[in-house]
């Protein structure tokens, strides 16, 4: 039970710490704290009973020890049952009729502080039966409004799998040993939780380090991806001054010297040239600034059809030259919050990544689609494809998959996640090699517009 009770406990601090903003992962915590507690509840019987054995603690000792087993065990029984409901709820808000969300967690808190006013069973930490009745269709209901969740993004179908894989099984195995075999006089089979649940945990740990797990690798990523450009940005700064200094020191001993050397000609004119290259340099560096300085955002309703039809107005060409055939799916119902130049520039880095993917032709597909979670832009080429281990990379600053260009620095992708984080949306990228790549800009849902009598 050590390893159920850290396991536990490691997992609900991380979902909370890592991405607290997620309600969906705040339940999850519940969950896992709960179960947990109900860990921790049989440690302390072990302690108490070693401790009685040994010695080591007197009457009054042992009846708070007795007191916090059995707060833990309440918290477990009528916490988990409670928590997965609340989970299930807030992974499938858009199952649920509007409103019902807000005041479910409400509702369903009721029947578990009621037990808490009941008498326990003698022996027993609660009610068995009564424990039944309510927590059992909790059970059931959570289950349900998980397996009923269905996702726009096709991306996101191995996370929601990944999921699934690593909470219904633990929960509904806890839930059979802890409350539908009690029922049947079965009483202590909660040790072979031990089991299901660590492989939770296996599964937990697996896609966090590789896939994200209710979007706490994504969070991190982010937070490095963040922490890198603005390592580029305070870096660029620095060096931008450095040079404008020494470029101010040699435009002025210059401009000293070819006063002194008015009667040498040859002096003078290479004097010129020195400070044209540095009034040369002294121009480059103001535009590295200017492009390297984060833009503010100017978000407003845009339509996405629109943006990604204008960028590909602008490959056309290239692609024609390229022998690129160019396949369009652009919905029009596909709106977002979103800045509308910087948003056009990401999806244009994209194109233009996949148009230099292709040197000897191909496909390009370019789909627009809007849902009830929001929009999604997305860029296919059928490419030479980019593998596994460097996939991870390609949204790192300076890492680039192109060969063969002076020109190429990799920070075109770093910039179209960067951006979409900003404006609340995520940048996905799949590939497999020898059969293309794909790119997609998922932005979030528009906001309902609330007008007085509810109407939009």
């Amino acid at each position: 039970m050590l390893f159920v009770w850290i396991a536990l406990w490691f997992a609900a601090a991380l979902l909370l710490v890592a991405n607290r903003r997620n309600a969906a992962g705040r339940w999850l915590s519940v969950v896992a704290f709960c179960g947990g507690t109900g860990a921790l509840a049989s440690l302390l019987e072990g302690w108490i009973a070693a401790g009685l054995a040994s010695g080591a603690i007197d009457v009054s000792t042992e009846q708070a020890l007795r007191a916090l087993q059995r707060g833990c065990s309440w918290t477990s029984y009528y916490g988990m049952p409670f928590g997965y409901l609340c989970f299930g709820a807030a992974y499938n808000q858009d199952l649920l009729p509007a409103g019902a969300y807000r005041w479910l967690p409400l509702a369903a808190a009721v029947p578990p502080l009621a037990m808490l006013l009941l008498p326990s069973e003698a022996g027993y930490p609660v009610r068995y039966d009564l424990l039944a009745v309510w927590s059992l269709p909790y059970a059931a209901l959570g289950t349900a409004l998980l397996l009923a969740k269905r996702h726009v993004h096709p991306a996101e179908r191995r996370a929601h799998a990944l999921l699934l894989l690593a909470v219904m099984p633990a929960v509904l195995i806890a839930l059979t040993m802890n409350y539908v075999l009690p029922l049947f006089g079965f009483y202590r089979l909660w040790v072979h939780n031990v089991w299901s649940i660590g492989f939770a945990f296996v599964i937990f740990l697996i896609s966090l380090f590789n896939f994200g797990f209710l979007g706490v690798q994504l969070l991190i990523e982010k937070r490095q991806l963040d922490y890198s450009l603005r390592a580029i940005t305070s870096g660029t700064a620095m060096l931008n001054h450095a040079i404008k200094n020494d470029i101010g020191k040699i435009k002025l001993f210059a401009d000293k010297i070819a006063r002194e050397a008015r009667d040498h000609g040859e002096l003078r004119a290479d004097l010129g040239v020195v400070s044209a290259a540095a009034a040369h340099i002294e121009e480059m560096i103001r535009s590295v600034h200017e492009r390297t300085q984060e833009l503010r955002l100017q978000a407003q309703r845009v339509s996405l059809a629109e943006l990604a039809q204008s960028q590909l107005a602008a490959v056309a060409e290239q692609a024609r030259e390229r022998e690129i055939a160019v396949h369009a799916r652009l919905g029009d119902d596909a709106y977002a919050e979103a800045d509308p130049e910087q948003t056009k520039e990401a999806i244009h880095n994209v194109l233009q990544n996949a148009i230099d993917a292709m040197p000897r032709g191909g496909e390009l597909h370019v789909a627009v689609f809007g849902g009830k979670r929001g929009s999604t832009v997305e860029v296919r080429d059928t490419g030479a494809g980019i593998e596994k281990a460097r996939l991870r990379k390609v949204m790192e600053p300076f890492y680039t998959t192109k060969s063969g260009g002076a020109m190429n620095f990799g920070l075109g992708l770093a910039y179209c996640a960067q951006l979409m984080s900003r404006q609340g949306g995520e940048l996905r990228i799949s590939s497999e090699p020898g059969k293309g790549t794909t790119v997609r800009f998922h932005f979030r849902a528009l906001k309902r517009a609330r007008t007085r009598g509810g109407q939009r």
